[in-house]
């Protein structure tokens, strides 16, 4: 075994891998290399990133195995990029990230290490599956509860939010898209309209192991909900998502108001690109009428 610096890391170099050691500095986006000194990187050591400030870490292909609480603390972290090579996942490593909203997931293979992050963050995320699956994923939060039945002097645990039913769609380290959407009726009952939006728009965008029933319920709600949603949309300026919910599920003769509330809508917010767009829509669905006269 040999030691070696380089990009800022220190490296353990084994036989046929380097494991990670020791980080120099405190920079807010880290990336890990993939090999050094033309050995693979595979490991990342116990608490390496312990009390950092970063807020993107980007771990490599070929990366297997983080070490206990080897993320312990990092306060300020939002968002982490792995690849499904990652399956070994040591106690506690993200104890205390409280500030995780993203995760990047190269799908190499449909084993991956998602089961065992997620059971460490309970906060609300967004995953992106990219590579062999390709999805967009949200897990509600959820967090548990210490109740005390006095008068039987035991303490009850009681969960709170469907975070954690989301959690456990895995069989294995294999993800289950089937038990991931047939949870869709508690998430409707549990979680606010924006968490909701986020998650059909994904769903039906990226439908990877989208079964026509799950499919529907989905559109139900969607097709239920689309004013409230386009003029989210039109609000966060997403004129990409807009066009594909307009364009995949046209509005009718019948919805030409809301319509039009949804362009005084783009009007207030100041939105040109919406506007154009929603002036094409217009001259293709909802064509201008023509007056007519008897002679």
């Amino acid at each position: 075994m040999k030691k070696y610096s380089d990009s800022g890391f220190t490296f353990d170099i084994r036989d046929d891998h380097a494991i990670v050691m020791e980080m120099e500095g405190d920079p807010q986006v880290i990336e890990i290399p993939e090999a050094v000194d033309h050995v693979p990187v595979t490991e990342l050591a116990e608490y390496l990133f312990s009390g950092k400030n970063c807020q993107i870490i980007r771990i490599p292909s070929g990366v297997k195995k983080i070490g206990r609480y080897g993320f312990y603390n990092c306060r300020n972290l939002e968002e982490l990029w792995f690849s499904s090579d990652f399956t070994d996942l040591g106690s506690g490593a993200f104890t205390g990230c409280h500030k995780i909203r993203r995760m990047e997931v190269l799908m190499k293979d449909e084993q991956s290490g998602l089961k065992e992050i997620l059971s460490e963050v309970g906060e609300e995320l967004q995953v992106h599956l990219y590579g062999k699956t390709e999805a967009m994923l949200w897990f509600p939060e959820y967090y548990e509860e210490g109740v005390e039945n006095t008068p039987a002097r035991i303490l009850m645990t009681e969960v709170h939010g469907s975070g954690l039913y989301y959690r456990n769609c895995f069989q294995g380290k294999v993800f289950h898209f089937l038990e991931y959407d047939k949870r869709f009726e508690m998430a409707r009952a549990q979680e606010s309209s924006d968490f909701l939006r986020e998650m059909v728009y994904g769903r039906l965008h990226w439908p990877e192991g989208l079964t026509e029933s799950a499919k529907g319920e989905y559109e139900r709600y969607l097709l239920e909900h689309t004013e409230q949603i386009a003029s989210d949309f039109i609000r966060q300026k997403r004129t990409e998502e807009l066009e594909w919910l307009l364009c995949t599920y046209p509005l009718e003769a019948s919805q030409r108001d809301m319509f039009t509330r949804l362009v005084n809508l783009a009007d207030i917010v100041n939105s040109p690109e919406i506007l154009s767009m929603l002036m094409e829509y217009q001259r293709v669905h909802f064509p201008s009428r023509r007056r007519s006269f008897d002679l």
